[in-house]
């Protein structure tokens, strides 16, 4: 994975805001989870019988939880989190989404979670991330940033695998008007503040870019790749040099 320095981002200390009500405001948004369902000992579900949306889908998601994890994954106070049930009305066990990639700075829970439960966290996400499903799509594009935006959340973004938008990444910023579409860089990616990193296209994928050195991000087989090359490329310098010093000293032996 990248080899770039943990990010030391910290957004500001924000109050945590009341959710009560927007469960109800919003129920055509509201996950329902798939039978068979597993339930936490207060009742919460925290994992179903959904399966991931072909393999583009499924590529995506898993690419966007390893590099947020290997970027964040030493602080223990940041939450990065896919398919994570988050919960933002206590006592109100509909009130749920599942966002593909959530991320919060400034949690109270530490390590491992059932699911994401606002009023124990002490904060909403300051991130949340929908890869577009043939079944939901039109909801997390229309209906999901309203909720978003009233939680509370900081970014939200819309990644398209599907062919359904006129750009495959829309992402929106959080301002005291409320969302603010982020326009592309000159590079042609989208600069998210919260995560310190571009989403861009490259070679037909979604990948994480660094906006000052244009770095891009690799998943775990472009790493592979990009080290066996490496590997080969001193192998081959090393073979040179030899037959390099090997020709020197015959020189130097016929003189």
């Amino acid at each position: 994975m990248s080899t770039e320095a943990v990010s030391s981002y910290n957004p500001p200390v924000r109050p945590l805001p009341s959710t009560r009500g927007l469960a109800a405001r919003y129920p055509d948004v509201l996950y329902r989870p798939v039978p068979p369902v597993d339930c936490d000992d207060d009742g919460y579900p925290f994992r179903d019988h959904a399966m991931a949306e072909g393999t583009k889908h499924d590529r995506t998601r898993a690419y966007l939880g390893t590099v947020m994890r290997e970027r964040f994954g030493l602080r223990p106070e940041v939450c990065v989190a896919s398919d994570l049930c988050l919960f933002f009305e206590r006592g109100n066990r509909a009130a749920l989404l599942v966002p593909d990639l959530l991320i919060t700075f400034g949690a109270n829970g530490r390590g491992d979670r059932l699911s994401y439960k606002v009023w124990e966290e002490g904060a909403v996400p300051d991130l949340c991330l929908e890869v577009l499903s043939r079944k939901t799509w039109r909801h997390d594009v229309e209906v999901k940033p309203r909720l978003y935006r009233d939680l509370g959340v900081r970014e939200y973004w819309i990644l398209d695998t599907i062919g359904k938008l006129p750009t495959p990444i829309i992402g929106a910023r959080l301002e005291p008007g409320g969302y603010v579409e982020i326009v592309p860089e000159s590079s042609g990616g989208y600069m998210s503040e919260v995560l310190g990193l571009e989403l861009a296209i490259v070679n037909d994928e979604f990948r994480f870019r660094n906006a000052v050195t244009g770095e891009v991000i690799p998943d775990y087989a472009e790493m592979k790749l990009a080290r066996r090359e490496a590997e080969r490329r001193a192998s081959a310098a090393e073979t040179e040099l030899a037959a390099l010093r090997e020709q020197l000293e015959q020189e130097r032996g016929s003189s």
